[in-house]
């Protein structure tokens, strides 16, 4: 892609070591020649070959992550919605999430931005770039008024972005979600199992990147220090990008299968207990009198 050539892509990860998984999603920048910065607070100790360390306080100071906060404490994700948008102000790079994995460079629509809607038709900012001034003049200014507050889960976000664009009446082309967010939240379990791997292939061909959606993998249980099965999908895509040697075994397809069927079964509802169902249930009853017996 040419933005991505022309422009550089940057990473936040405020400090610590990086996962198996997360070296390898940056690496796959590196391995199809895109300028790639990681931006910390601190340096960090395994940063893949070819990715340039910077000083994340040079876009946001470190003292600000104690004021985005979310659940009565402060929230490195919410953080990082500030951080992008800052950072594409100031150093006018494309944003990339730690979990998007570059696979090919495959031919995209030309646009200015990168914007990019998820299957299900929201906005997904796994991979954002803004060339408009005033939207992310506006960005910052809204991020402002979230300071110090306690924040919904999301509201600096996608809907954070619309509504910025809605301000400055901007009309802005959204990329599909096929060229970067193939496969949906909703199926990426599928990417771990070799009984999968057509189906991912099929709705890979077009994309140039894959949001591995970070928190819906470790709900499953996935330990990002080992790879996929071998035959399933992201094996091969981590094979194909030389991102395997990061990785310090493998995951047999059994214990994998069984990860995934334990995970589809919590998410089904089939495994709630009687303290989940009565947590439910209770308040409903409670509604339901109050409504009819005031």
């Amino acid at each position: 892609m040419d933005i991505l050539r022309s422009k550089g892509v940057g990473a936040f990860w405020a400090k610590g070591q990086l996962s198996a998984l997360d070296q390898a999603c940056l690496s796959s920048f590196v391995a199809q020649g895109y300028p790639t910065t990681l931006f910390s607070y601190q340096p960090i100790p395994n940063t893949p070959a070819g990715v340039t360390p910077a000083d994340a306080a040079t876009i946001v100071p470190e003292h600000m992550v104690a004021r985005v906060r979310y659940n009565g404490k402060p929230d490195l994700s919410h953080f990082s919605d500030l951080f992008r948008y800052e950072m594409i102000k100031a150093a006018d790079l494309v944003w990339i999430d730690m979990d998007l994995l570059m696979t090919r460079k495959n031919e995209v629509p030309s646009h200015p931005d990168i914007l990019v809607k998820e299957e299900q038709g929201g906005l997904n900012g796994a991979i954002l770039y803004v060339s408009d001034e005033r939207i992310l003049a506006e960005l910052s200014e809204m991020m402002k008024t979230k300071l110090d507050k306690e924040l919904r889960w999301g509201e600096t976000g996608p809907s954070m972005i619309f509504e910025a664009i809605k301000a400055k009446d901007a009309a802005l082309k959204l990329y599909e979600h096929k060229y970067f967010y193939p496969i949906d939240h909703h199926d990426i379990w599928k990417m771990l199992l070799p009984d999968h791997f057509d189906e991912c292939q099929e709705k890979c061909r077009h994309a140039s990147t894959i949001h591995l959606f970070n928190n819906i993998l470790t709900t499953i249980g996935f330990w990002k220090e080992v790879a996929p099965p071998v035959g399933s999908y992201l094996h091969s895509v981590l094979r194909d990008v030389d991102g395997l040697r990061f990785f310090k075994d493998v995951y047999p397809e059994k214990i994998m299968s069984a990860c995934v069927e334990n995970f589809r079964f919590r998410q089904n509802g089939k495994a709630l207990g009687i303290k989940a169902v009565l947590k439910e249930i209770v308040p409903s009853i409670g509604r339901t009198y109050r409504h009819y017996y005031k």
